[in-house]
């Protein structure tokens, strides 16, 4: 017998996702709806089904199995595509300290970042550039490796970015390794004036005198003086205790 998943179950009860469709389906990014589809259809025949039997002629039992969809979005084949990739890459990870680190920014910030997938990938190089210049100065080359988070615990849109990066790496002059330390204060400045370059330079990307509320930023020079306040409001960048191993972001 068929039993949905628990993340199905969410979209069939009361027939949501197809209400969904006929009143808001306009909305819905033709991938959202692509990736939504496949994971209801995982598992049952519309995915396909796979026959195996003994090569005996004189056995006659059968067995059939429904193809999962192997979809990011599906509860099920998402974890395990996860786990999968994290095992391949456990072996090119440096076995030494790191230390875990995430780089969030002020809520009147998040809007801009809303279904707004170049920026959105622009954070990356924000946040890691705070780690590599830091670094650098030290005259150090670190690994890095970061995961996007686009919403919160809560399910509240919160883009963040989650950073592991080793507490050491070459020493670029003598080929040797080094241990190095991160100063909070001066990771958080250079993650804050990155990320105000950033949108600074994005104007034309965003338009954020279409977003609501923001009718009022309706030229360059007030969408700057916008940013420009936003130096004073709470930037947190959370530094996890060093651990040793592999890290996790």
């Amino acid at each position: 017998m068929y039993i949905p998943r628990p993340a199905k179950l969410l979209f069939q009860i009361d027939d949501g996702w197809n209400r969904l469709l006929i009143n808001r389906g306009h909305t819905i990014p033709e991938w959202t709806k692509l990736v939504i589809e496949r994971m209801l259809a995982c598992g049952t025949g519309a995915m396909g089904i796979r026959r195996y039997c003994c090569q005996s002629a004189h056995c006659t039992h059968t067995k059939y199995f429904c193809q999962s969809c192997e979809s990011k979005g599906c509860s099920a084949c998402g974890m395990k595509s996860t786990e999968q990739w994290i095992a391949e890459q456990q072996h090119i990870l440096p076995d030494c300290e790191w230390q875990h680190i995430t780089f969030t920014m002020p809520h009147l910030l998040w809007p801009f970042f809303n279904n707004n997938w170049p920026l959105l990938n622009d954070l990356f190089r924000c946040a890691t550039r705070a780690m590599l210049t830091w670094a650098r100065k030290q005259g150090i080359e670190v690994g890095i490796f970061c995961a996007l988070h686009t919403y919160g615990r809560q399910l509240n849109q919160h883009p963040h970015i989650h950073v592991s990066v080793t507490r050491g790496g070459l020493d670029v002059k003598h080929n040797v390794w080094r241990s190095l330390f991160f100063k909070k204060k001066a990771v958080e400045l250079i993650w804050w004036n990155a990320v105000i370059r950033l949108l600074r330079s994005s104007y034309a990307r965003i338009m954020p005198g279409m977003l609501p509320g923001l009718g009022h930023i309706c030229d360059e020079r007030r969408w700057r003086r916008y940013l420009q306040a936003q130096y004073g409001r709470y930037w947190k960048v959370y530094f996890a205790k060093k651990t040793r191993g592999r890290g996790t972001a």
